[in-house]
């Protein structure tokens, strides 16, 4: 799903109470990804090798910075926005990343 652009079947899972956690989960995957394109072996989520190991083969460094970076502003969104519209803003989100993928998207502009 992830590496395929698909993003948008994962509304179901993350439209949940707990979604700040599994938002928190998902951009956890994405920078044990990038740790291993990078030849690092200390992750967060060994548990999830095979997924990790898809991650960072499929996607490239730059779109998985910019989806962990967004998946992290979505989540403090969530976290600090009072009466926000979850599956509204989580739909919002899947869409922006599956764009993100798609060949010559412009990404955002790192401010790190």
């Amino acid at each position: 799903i992830l590496t395929h652009g698909d993003w948008l079947t994962l509304l179901p899972i993350l439209n949940h109470e707990q979604a700040a956690i599994r938002l928190h989960w998902l951009a956890s995957l994405l920078v044990d990804a990038q740790k291993r394109q990078q030849g690092i072996t200390l992750i967060s989520n060994p548990d999830a090798w095979p997924l990790v190991n898809q991650l960072a083969a499929a996607l490239p460094a730059a779109r998985l910075q910019a989806i962990a970076r967004d998946v992290s502003a979505c989540r403090e969104q969530l976290l600090s926005v009072v009466g926000i519209n979850r599956e509204l803003l989580l739909t919002e989100r899947l869409l922006r990343w599956e764009h993100y993928l798609q060949p010559g998207a412009v990404l955002p502009v790192s401010h790190l």
